[in-house]
């Protein structure tokens, strides 16, 4: 009897251990450890480094260019795909990274999340300026982990806020007019 106790408790720990994580207490443990880092006293340069690993580590890098550009990224050959989602990555990781000396220990806290199959919406409020604001992130399932591929700051999405600006472009100037403005926001942002 004691012994089917304690098999049946293995168990149940074991199942626990290794059961994924939800989006949520992805989310959670990302933004965490990036919360931490900019609580550190590490030079700024340190903070950059430790937070890009984040990101890349954390981000589902094609599916934040594909929802982006929507129609336009079909269009895209393999290797425009592939550079467009690299320098749109560091784009998005420039303009938060230069934000880093703003950073004021604000806090965080975590609603909800809406999980329908791979994909899940994490909604979050985040304190800044003293007031809360929503900050809402879409999240897919690859790979047995739950990425980041857009995120929405109080109505306004990431991929929607770009969407129309970079269609023009494309129609405008094609692919490598794209990578020219884009490359010169990098610039803008980087230190």
């Amino acid at each position: 009897m004691v012994l089917r106790y304690f098999s049946a408790l293995f168990f149940v720990i074991t199942a626990a251990l290794f059961a994924e994580a939800s989006p949520l207490q992805e989310l959670k443990h990302t933004v965490t450890s990036v919360l931490k880092i900019l609580d550190s006293q590490k030079s700024i340069q340190t903070k950059r480094t430790e937070i890009t690993k984040i990101f890349y580590q954390t981000f589902d890098i094609e599916r934040l260019g594909a929802n982006t550009l929507k129609s336009d990224y079909k269009a895209l050959s393999k290797e425009e795909k592939a550079l467009f989602n690299k320098t749109f990555s560091e784009f998005v990781l420039e303009f938060y990274l230069e934000k880093i000396d703003r950073y004021s220990h604000n806090k965080v806290e975590y609603l909800k999340e809406e999980i329908k199959g791979s994909r899940a919406i994490v909604y979050t409020h985040f304190e800044y300026q003293g007031k809360f604001a929503s900050l809402n992130y879409s999240m897919v399932q690859k790979g047995g982990k739950w990425l980041i591929y857009d995120f929405e700051i109080e109505g306004v999405r990431l991929s929607t806020t770009y969407r129309s600006q970079f269609a023009r472009v494309l129609k405008r100037r094609q692919f490598d007019g794209l990578m020219v403005e884009l490359n010169k926001l990098i610039s803008r942002y980087r230190k």
